[in-house]
């Protein structure tokens, strides 16, 4: 009986622990249209694709129903943790913003989209490890 009690104890202090390191994690800032507008791309006031700000961009469109969607996220986490001050993430949901998915032609979740550039912008479809997804961020973002 004292051993299920040490088990079933050591099993709450662990399950805490990972509750409290999860909940300390930072949070990618999710976009509606009008903090995209503000913060990415001002459709309404240039119809052809310019960029606000200078920062490199990572966009991601998700779907909360996705699973691999669900699976990159925390990629995209240690990525904007990794790079910050140099690289911003951000998430527009399609479902509550066809909008702008439909600008960047996003059919399909995830659909990851790197800015750099003023006027031009790099489309990946498909879940990335982490690996795969620095190594393209890195590429896309700081080796020019």
């Amino acid at each position: 009986m004292k051993r299920k009690i040490i088990y079933l104890m050591l099993g709450l202090i662990i399950s805490a622990g990972v509750f409290a390191q999860n909940s300390e994690a930072k949070h990618i800032e999710i976009l509606d249209a009008a903090a995209f507008k503000q913060k990415v791309w001002n459709f309404d006031k240039n119809k052809t694709f310019t960029r606000e700000g200078k920062t490199p961009i990572l966009l991601d469109f998700y779907a909360t129903w996705c699973p691999p969607c669900k699976k990159l996220y925390p990629h995209l986490q240690q990525l904007q943790e990794k790079y910050k001050g140099k690289l911003v993430i951000y998430e527009v949901d399609v479902d509550k913003n066809p909008e702008i998915a439909r600008l960047f032609n996003v059919q399909a979740m995830p659909t990851l989209v790197f800015v750099n550039s003023k006027t031009s912008y790099k489309t990946e479809l498909g879940y990335r490890d982490y690996n795969e997804l620095e190594k393209n961020a890195v590429n896309y973002f700081f080796t020019k």
